[in-house]
């Protein structure tokens, strides 16, 4: 249910991602491309392991993302 709601939020934020002024876009698209992938890992993570193990966004993966924002990929 929280992931829910945060996935939700994730979509209306990635819809006006395109409409902020290019000074903030690069960022903030970097910041909600981040947050969905640690829902999607969040997700793939068993209940179980969620409590004993951090769930994090590897950083070659935050690399790819930050490459991707800064080329002015939007989510």
């Amino acid at each position: 249910r929280l992931l829910d709601d945060i996935d939700a939020d994730l979509a209306v934020s990635a819809s006006v991602v395109p409409s902020l002024p290019a000074s903030s876009r690069r960022a903030v698209a970097l910041a909600q491309s981040l947050f969905a992938e640690l829902s999607v890992r969040l997700r793939a993570t068993p209940a179980t392991q969620l409590v004993r193990a951090r769930v994090r966004v590897p950083n070659p993966v935050k690399a790819r993302l930050a490459l991707a924002a800064a080329l002015g990929s939007t989510p």
